[in-house]
């Protein structure tokens, strides 16, 4: 048995990523003093990391993603600077 930090750290992760995984479905429970079973939780992790990538089409990768992202804020912070504009010109 081990503590919350304990399996975080075993499984890379912070505290609040596990305690956000803790929130799924299926995901062990602590027993009664708090303590998680560290096997238990590394079967879980790993189911969980499997089915997220089977979530991700073939071809889309973790960097379309992010160059998705920073096209979707740069757009966001062009439309934002138009809508100041406006505010300007009717103000």
């Amino acid at each position: 048995m081990a503590t919350q930090t304990e399996v975080a750290r075993h499984l890379s992760l912070t505290d609040r990523q596990l305690r956000r995984l803790q929130k799924l479905p299926g995901a062990p429970i602590s027993n009664k003093r708090g303590q998680l079973d560290l096997d238990a939780w590394r079967d879980f992790y790993i189911s969980y990391l499997r089915r997220s990538k089977n979530d991700v089409p073939d071809g889309d990768s973790e960097d379309d993603y992010e160059e998705k992202l920073l096209i979707a804020r740069w757009e966001l912070t062009a439309e934002q600077a138009v809508t100041q504009q406006l505010k300007k010109r009717t103000a």
